[in-house]
């Protein structure tokens, strides 16, 4: 028997905008993590450099070749977790300290001499269940806006706040800046919709994208400090 393509009318709408939504998060998670993979790379090639100088020093060779394997599993569970998101498979989740995604976001992102930069866990051993590569991306991807945004701004500040709930946890990333332009402000999660001369419109994009894979969300809205907050919460367990 042959197997005939589905009409066009048989097509469930929903079932295409999962597909672009998919396929907008594919773009938007390789668009983020390409210079974390040249990062990986050139730390990878600097310690093989090292390693070659120090090849009758075994200890130091040790430590070097060590370093050349972490890097590379690390290039290998960001494209793992890339691919896994853009076909939709579940989330690979573990216990991850909320101080070290933060802490590790924030060295990925330039931060410049005028902007105060404040962290606020409660409790301070506050850990979620979750991909950390996948959520660290949130964070930075949202410093990295906050820090465009900030451009210029004596007494500029990013606040990062995060709570244990009953059944979430909650994280919140403000800064003082601006806020919202008034012409996206109803589109900010949509791929390509950016008021940057230079932006992609993928970061929140794809924000929204790794929360909603974890069984989260994420809402964009004035903070109490004039300019964006990013409200989170991840589940519990």
């Amino acid at each position: 028997m042959i197997a005939y393509p589905p009409r066009v009318a048989d097509i469930d709408p929903s079932d295409n905008e999962r597909r672009a939504s998919r396929l907008a998060a594919a773009g938007a998670v390789g668009a983020s993590v390409a210079h974390e993979l040249r990062n990986a790379l050139a730390v990878a090639e600097s310690a093989l450099f090292l390693a070659q100088r120090d090849l009758d020093d075994r200890p130091r060779l040790v430590r070097h070749l060590d370093q050349v394997g972490a890097e590379i599993r690390k290039a290998h569970h960001v494209i793992g977790s890339v691919l896994g998101l853009a076909r939709g498979e579940p989330v690979r989740r573990e216990p991850a300290p909320v101080r070290r995604l933060i802490d590790t976001a924030r060295h990925a992102v330039v931060l410049p001499s005028n902007v105060a930069f404040e962290v606020a866990i409660e409790p301070a051993e506050l850990t979620v269940l979750c991909d950390p590569i996948l959520v660290e991306r949130v964070f930075s991807n949202l410093y990295l806006n906050a820090v465009e945004a900030l451009e210029g701004q004596p007494q500029a500040a990013i606040v990062t706040r995060a709570w244990l709930g009953d059944a979430r946890t909650y994280l919140e990333v403000e800064d003082n800046g601006p806020g919202l332009d008034p012409g996206i402000v109803d589109r900010v999660f949509e791929p390509l919709a950016t008021s940057k001369a230079q932006g992609t419109g993928l970061g929140c994009a794809l924000s929204r994208a790794i929360l909603e894979a974890h069984g989260g969300e994420i809402t964009a809205t004035t903070g109490r400090r004039g300019g964006v907050a990013f409200r989170m919460w991840l589940p519990n367990g």
